[in-house]
């Protein structure tokens, strides 16, 4: 067993011991959320597929008195059969229904099967999203604990794109890229075992970190004072305002507008994720590309211009500098670059006078030791910059 088999076996222990020491001092374990008897209705035991010769069912809670399309929030729990009438599933679904979601718990297999049972349940929502009220453009995916090993790579997956937004909870899994066009929700519980939340080499802080540089459009909650299935450990207003939080980002991030957005701005935001990743060349190409379709975003162009630079491809850099002059952008973030541009091609005069116009105040000091600036420091016109 890898090491991120061990966190998620350790992750779905922990709710289970959670949920146990629980019931030793109460009589039920209780769900930490208020959702008021007739603020949602249930379809129970609805068949969605075949698997072999038996019969994957769900239930579907729905939000009382609304005949419009809502987002959709499938509860990715591995639970077949009665194991869904669990009180922590239930708990989660009668939530979201209460506040305008449609919550589906789904029976689920686990290991490899839950794949094969989500894709099925996926298929059959698209097909008849409109028999459960479902807007089938604002489907969200919540896991938590142990099953966000099995989950997290499944909306990952760019294949996955009926999948719009995702809540994961104190989990975590072996993901090494992110998609740009799913919001994801990433609560971690302050409380938790080590293990869990790691630092940044492991754990929900590396991957936290790992979506971050790839640019992907994360949200980091941190609930400090959290323990393990906050939800039914901590009966608090923290824990209600995290759930309210939760079941608010499914309604924004699924909206058309939000996903709109999201699309639109997506060339872009691959290109500045090539930046952070120190690929250059790449992000030079997608700066391109973008540029081609808005050349008069002097943003694009400057972040053009300092991908270029960063791909040694100076003297083009230098061009494109020189065509954002007098544009509105400040000085130092223009100036710095292009006289760094301009001196490592070479043309040292240039390089001088992008320097003389930032202003002093503004004007780094660190300029001075830097050593792409060596071949000015013998100019007096450079080392005037630096007087006061």
């Amino acid at each position: 067993m890898n090491i991120m088999m061990r966190r998620a076996s350790l992750g779905c222990a922990a709710l289970v011991i959670g949920l146990s020491a629980l019931s030793l001092h109460a009589q039920a374990p209780r769900f930490f959320f208020p959702a008021p008897p007739g603020s949602f209705t249930v379809m129970s035991n609805v068949q969605y597929g075949i698997l072999d010769t038996a019969t994957l069912r769900m239930d579907v809670y729905r939000p009382a008195g609304v005949s419009a399309p809502a987002p959709a929030l499938i509860l990715f729990n591995q639970a077949v059969g009665t194991q869904r009438t669990n009180a922590f599933y239930v708990g989660w679904a009668r939530a979201a229904a209460s506040k305008g979601l449609v919550a589906i718990v789904p029976d689920l297999h686990g290991g490899d099967g839950s794949a094969q049972d989500f894709q099925r349940l996926i298929a059959h929502l698209g097909e008849r999203a409109g028999n459960y009220g479902i807007d089938r453009e604002a489907i969200a995916v919540y896991a938590g604990s142990g099953n966000v090993f099995t989950a997290f790579p499944i909306v990952e997956d760019p294949k996955q794109t009926m999948v719009k937004a995702a809540v994961m909870y104190y989990g975590t899994a072996p993901i090494t890229q992110f998609r740009r066009d799913l919001p994801l929700l990433y609560v971690r519980a302050g409380l938790d075992r080590p293990g869990v939340n790691g630092d940044v080499e492991s754990g929900i802080t590396r991957l936290a970190a790992t979506a971050i540089a790839q640019n992907a459009p994360i949200t980091v909650l941190n609930n400090p004072t959290g323990h393990h299935a906050f939800e039914m450990i901590d009966d608090d207003a923290v824990t209600r305002d995290v759930i309210e939080r939760t079941i608010d980002f499914v309604k924004r991030s699924t909206a058309a507008s939000y996903q709109a957005a999201l699309r639109n701005a997506l060339p872009e935001a691959a290109a500045a994720a090539h930046v952070i990743a120190g690929d250059f060349h790449a992000a030079a190409s997608a700066y391109a590309t973008v540029l081609a379709s808005h050349p008069d975003d002097i943003r694009v162009r400057l972040a053009y211009g300092e991908a270029l630079l960063g791909d040694k491809q100076y003297s083009t850099a230098c061009s494109e500098f020189d065509r954002l002059r007098g544009k509105g952008l400040g000085p130092r973030d223009l100036g710095l670059p292009a006289a760094r541009a301009c001196v490592l091609k070479g043309d040292h005069d240039a390089s001088v006078a992008w320097l003389q116009s930032i202003p002093k105040r503004f004007l780094p000091s660190s300029v001075q030791q830097d050593s792409a600036f060596a071949p000015l420091r013998g100019r007096a016109d450079f080392r005037a910059l630096f007087q006061p």
